[in-house]
């Protein structure tokens, strides 16, 4: 019973890393966004901004992982309703990161703060699955 446990293995994926990093980053941008609604220190708008885009950077790698995932044949059938939600977060990131070069206060207060929120929420609401985006496709192990 225990060599049948051991027989199988899950392939490595390359995509969950890059999704999580890019969904931390992400994340992280409200946090910012927080503390400039809180203190009004320009820095933290900054802050918010440079998360933003690498973590829109991430996303990108993750979007080219998530197909040499799927291409190479290391993942089973991907998931669209959680790629959905990824490519739909990325979207509303992009959007922020034009709302946070604006100028002072406008550039966080409200619509930044409230991008920020709604792409942590999906992020959260994704993140049950693991950071993957496709069902593992067990193999036997050589």
């Amino acid at each position: 019973m225990a060599d049948s446990a051991r027989g199988v293995r899950a392939p490595l994926l390359f995509h969950p890393p890059l999704v999580a990093a890019g969904s931390a980053l992400l994340i992280s941008a409200l946090v910012t966004d927080i503390a400039y609604y809180e203190t009004a220190l320009f820095q933290w708008s900054n802050f918010s901004i440079w998360l933003i885009t690498a973590g829109l950077i991430f996303a990108v790698f993750g979007g080219i992982a998530i197909l040499l995932d799927d291409r190479l044949g290391r993942s089973g059938p991907i998931s669209w309703g959680h790629f959905a939600i990824l490519v739909l977060a990325a979207l509303l990131s992009l959007v922020n990161a034009f709302v946070h070069s604006r100028d002072a206060w406008t550039s966080v207060v409200p619509a930044g703060l409230i991008l920020s929120a709604i792409v942590t929420v999906l992020l959260l609401v994704n993140s049950w699955r693991g950071w993957s985006c496709a069902y593992v496709r067990e193999r036997p192990a050589k």
